[in-house]
């Protein structure tokens, strides 16, 4: 059977621009505020600091984002953008080259993919 795997690469400016049409569908997911900065977590979770303006202060915050609401992004931002990816495929958030990446595996063999697991840790 035919195998595919697929990486789509974001830049930062569209990773932005997912995280903000997440928040559209999605409202408690972050405070509102402005992204600062994100930097890649363990397990593919990512680390944000952001700034929260209340009144006349400013508070920085940093908040812990879970790979699956990652990926939920990553999906949201190619469902916007009229990206097809495939449903049943198997979606997992790498970074690669200092972006991230959405991998969507579709019928791959089990063992290529633990092979590439072991080789992102």
């Amino acid at each position: 059977m035919a195998e595919e795997l697929r990486y789509i690469m974001f830049s930062d400016e569209e990773f932005l621009f997912g995280i903000e049409s997440y928040r559209r569908m999605n409202p408690d997911f972050l405070p509102n505020g402005h992204l600062d900065k994100w930097a890649a977590g363990k397990n593919g979770s990512l680390n944000f600091t952001m700034t929260l303006k209340g009144g006349s202060t400013k508070n920085v915050v940093s908040f812990t984002v879970e790979a699956t609401q990652v990926t939920e992004i990553l999906v949201r931002f190619c469902i916007e953008n009229n990206i097809p990816i495939p449903r049943a495929g198997k979606k997992v958030v790498r970074t690669q080259d200092g972006k991230l990446a959405l991998r969507i595996s579709l019928n791959a063999d089990e063992s290529v993919l633990a092979y590439e697991e072991l080789e992102a840790l």
